[in-house]
């Protein structure tokens, strides 16, 4: 656990190719099923950089979460709009980008992040959660972090897919929850 910013529970990878992605991961790592998510995302709101965006803007092509055991392995394919993970990409990354966290206590996490200097690469709210990407990876090269309040019905929902894993027989790479 993250003493500043929760529990790590997410590992999450900006891919240029989700089908080759999902592949990847389902015939190599053996990790599957991948759930993919609906996009664009239904955003309340969403900032990046600190500049409020369209909610149906055009910030993820696709997205895709599966489970190994209690670890999210989440993969995020670039949409058109700038973005966090386009910026990954356009620098020569690949690989991971970000951890998520579950905050235990958002806004003062996030308050400590940014008496710290600690910048908001993106930031917004979703049905079920708000989250904001922090660039802890300009303070020192690797991975942001992203810190997410989650509700119940994130939980429960990560849940199902979760135990979609347990019970997977490894034949179908994508399945709906």
């Amino acid at each position: 656990m993250s003493r500043l910013f929760g529990r790590i529970f997410q590992l999450a990878y900006v891919v240029e190719d989700i089908d080759a992605a999902i592949a990847h991961w389902t015939g190599t790592m053996g990790v599957g099923p991948f759930v993919r998510f609906p996009v664009p995302l239904a955003a309340d709101w969403l900032e990046v950089r600190g500049r409020r965006v369209p909610a149906d803007a055009d910030i993820f092509a696709a997205v895709a979460i599966a489970y190994s055991g209690d670890t999210m392995i989440e993969l995020i394919q670039p949409g058109s709009a700038p973005s966090p993970y386009r910026e990954f990409l356009a620098t020569g990354r690949r690989g991971a980008h970000h951890l998520g966290t579950y905050a235990d206590d958002y806004d003062a996490q996030m308050a400590a992040a940014r008496a710290a200097g600690i910048g908001v690469a993106m930031e917004g709210v979703l049905p079920m959660s708000r989250f904001a990407y922090l660039d802890t990876d300009l303070l020192w090269p690797g991975t942001m972090v992203e810190i997410i309040e989650a509700k119940p019905e994130m939980h429960a929902y990560f849940g199902a897919i979760q135990a979609a894993a347990r019970n997977w027989d490894g034949k179908t790479p994508v399945q709906a929850i």
